[in-house]
């Protein structure tokens, strides 16, 4: 996992995404308990190394990953608390993240059903920075 992460870092590094510092362990714990959910071990991985992408920056394709800050935010301000975001695509089109009871990453347009997008959060990096169709 741990090439996994450094392509995805080289990768975005290439694109001239402007990506925050790394998130400290501490302040994954306090997101984490806001939300009253555990994020998965590459997810934490991830954000140890940087802490999504800068000042609202996004990819070529649109899609944009989220500090914990934001993911914490829009958490707060959506009335579906079994979705936890941490990308979205066009300005919140639809957003990307995790369903409480399922240990994959789904797709959400907005409403409280979800669509498969992958079985773990690299995977699903990595079809954001692919540009697949799943993603849309």
């Amino acid at each position: 996992m741990k090439n996994s992460i450094i392509d995805i870092l080289q990768q975005w590094r290439n694109e001239k995404i402007k990506l925050n510092p790394a998130a400290s362990p501490g302040l994954i714990a306090e997101v984490e308990m806001a939300m009253d959910f555990s994020f998965p071990g590459e997810f934490k991985e991830l954000y140890t190394q940087v802490n999504g992408f800068a000042d609202y920056d996004w990819r070529e394709n649109m899609f944009s990953i989220w500090p914990l800050e934001r993911i914490l935010e829009e958490y707060n301000g959506s009335d579906d608390k079994n979705f936890i975001a941490f990308s979205d695509f066009l300005i919140n089109s639809h957003n990307i993240g995790f369903v409480r009871s399922q240990p994959a990453v789904f797709k959400r347009y907005g409403t409280t059903e979800y669509t498969f997008v992958s079985d773990s959060f690299i995977e699903s990096v990595k079809l954001i920075n692919a540009n697949s169709d799943l993603i849309y």
